[in-house]
This record gives structure tokens, C-alpha cells and sequence, in this order.
């Protein structure tokens, strides 16, 4: 089932220059999704617009099926059942772990925390505050929180941009796993073509507000036809856009 459809969508803040022009893509029920691009290609605009925190100037935006956004309406963030993770966690300070996790829930809080805490595999981490932890575990709490709300669409921008390479590594495989244990679909953003591959099933390449390429990451690497690309990382990530030529 197609959990997200966006069909022309345009987007532009001055009426002139357009940040995102006519993008077409779905993607299904349980897949995690990347957005690559440069600084500057989209890709926030992109995730606000799926938010519902911006409005297009045309195309439209389906979530589960139904229409959530167009030129004539939007549906508010509350009424969408999407979860965004921002980049900087956005953590209340002056709450702890436990009641940042609970903040927003109605019913069942107690349960609800405890459950995201085992998830995230932070149990007894309820009582500190978002300044004793580290940069890897507040983007755990950040996510635990998000998840909390049970949403059918999660959204990720930069996540792992502030980590270093070792705890990157390692917090990619984790939002991997758990997101592949709750069934639940996932868009990140990044301009990091290293977390795309690692983690992702599908990559979306934006440049200058529009979609180039949109493909599986296992026919990314099958359609790569020059194998010295591949003799490190370091070439793959500096070839990224010699790659997507070979793509065709």
C-alpha cells in the first residue's frame, strides 16, 4: 500500500525562484526512504511541505490515502498521523527524558514511556534531563518521542549530521532496526550519501529543487558499470554525482 503520493509539487517563497518544482513520487507501507541533495537543492522544504507546515503553490499530497494538501487546503500537522525529528532533537530542557518521551500523549502515558524506553534500549534513562545525555542519545529521545504518537509516516531531517563517524554508524543501524520492527514507513534527508546507502531502501537525489533520480538502492550499485568506483568510500562519496550520470 502506498502510505505517501505527491504528485507536481511546487513550492516557492518569493513568487519567483521555485525551491521545489513539480516532484513526483509515492513510496510504500514499511520502506525508508533518503533524500540526498546539496545545501540549498529542497530537501527541508520537502519534509515541511509532507509536515504540512508549508503550503505549496501547486501539485498535491496524499498520506494513507487520503488528501492532506494542495493549493486549496492543508491539512494541519496534528490531523496528518506524521512524526518529524528535526535536526537539532528539539528536546524540552527543562523536562527529563521521561516526560519529553510523554509530552503530547493523552492517555496511558506511564506505559507508553517505558515501552519507548525499552525501544530505544535507554530504560533508567526516565529521571535525567536532555543536558546529561549525549548527542547519540538525545536523537534516541528525540525519536522515542516522535514514535510515542504512533505515527504512520516518520520524517527525519539531517539525523545524523551532528554525530561523529563512529556513533553515526551505529545509530543509522539502530532507527534501521526500529523502524523496520514497527512496520512503519520512513523519510530522512541528507547530504550524506554514505547514510542513503547504509541504511536506506530507496534514494531520492534532489538538485536545484528537483527530483533527478529516484531508485532503489540495490539498482544504484547494479547499474554502476565503472567498478573503480567502488574501492572505497571516500571515492564513493566524492563520485556521487559522476554516479547518478552512469545511472542515465
Amino acid at each position: 500500500m502506498k502510505i505517501l503520493e505527491i504528485h507536481d509539487l511546487s513550492k516557492t517563497f518569493d513568487g519567483k525562484k521555485y525551491v521545489l518544482s513539480d516532484c513526483n513520487f509515492s513510496l510504500q507501507q514499511g520502506r525508508i526512504c533518503a533524500v540526498v541533495g546539496e545545501s540549498g537543492s529542497g530537501k527541508t522544504t520537502l519534509i515541511r511541505l509532507i509536515a504540512g507546515l508549508e503550503r505549496p503553490e501547486s501539485g498535491w499530497i496524499k498520506i494513507n490515502q487520503q488528501l492532506v494538501t494542495d493549493d486549496q487546503q492543508i491539512r494541519s500537522p496534528q490531523k496528518r498521523n506524521v512524526g518529524l525529528v528535526f535536526q537539532d532533537y528539539a528536546l524540552f530542557p527543562h523536562l527529563t527524558v521521561g516526560q519529553n518521551i510523554a509530552f503530547g500523549l493523552k492517555e496511558g502515558k506511564k506505559e507508553r514511556v517505558e515501552e519507548q524506553l525499552r525501544l530505544i534500549k535507554m530504560e533508567g534513562f526516565a529521571g535525567r534531563y536532555p543536558s546529561e545525555l549525549s548527542g547519540g542519545q538525545q536523537q534516541r529521545v528525540a525519536l522515542a518521542r516522535t514514535l510515542a504518537t504512533q505515527p504512520n509516516l516518520l520524517l527525519l531531517d539531517e539525523p545524523f549530521s551532528n554525530l561523529d563517524t563512529d556513533l553515526k554508524s551505529d545509530l543509522r543501524k539502530e532507527v534501521q532496526w526500529i523502524v523496520k520492527k514497527l512496520g512503519i514507513s520512513m523519510i530522512f534527508i541528507t547530504h550524506d550519501i554514505f547514510d542513503a546507502i547504509d541504511i536506506a531502501d530507496e534514494i531520492i537525489f534532489l538538485k536545484e529543487g528537483r527530483i533527478i533520480r529516484h531508485r532503489p538502492v540495490d539498482q544504484f550499485f547494479s547499474a554502476i558499470k565503472e567498478v573503480d568506483l567502488l574501492k572505497s568510500l571516500e571515492e564513493l562519496k566524492s563520485n556521487a554525482y559522476r554516479i547518478l550520470d552512469l545511472l542515465g
